[in-house]
């Protein structure tokens, strides 16, 4: 969201600057290029929780 200043719509219709508590983020990733195999470290993932 460039910082907060640029805010995202979920699918829901809340928009959204930052990540609230109880978000899940997944990420996952690979790379691939034409005559090799697909390489890839699987999924990431973590829950922002609350601040103590």
């Amino acid at each position: 969201t460039w910082r907060g200043t640029q805010p995202l719509t979920l699918p829901t219709g809340e928009e959204r600057t930052f990540l609230a508590d109880g978000d899940t983020v997944i990420i996952r990733g690979w790379c691939e290029r034409e005559g090799a195999r697909r390489i890839g470290f699987g999924e990431c993932r973590g829950t922002v929780t609350p601040a103590e």
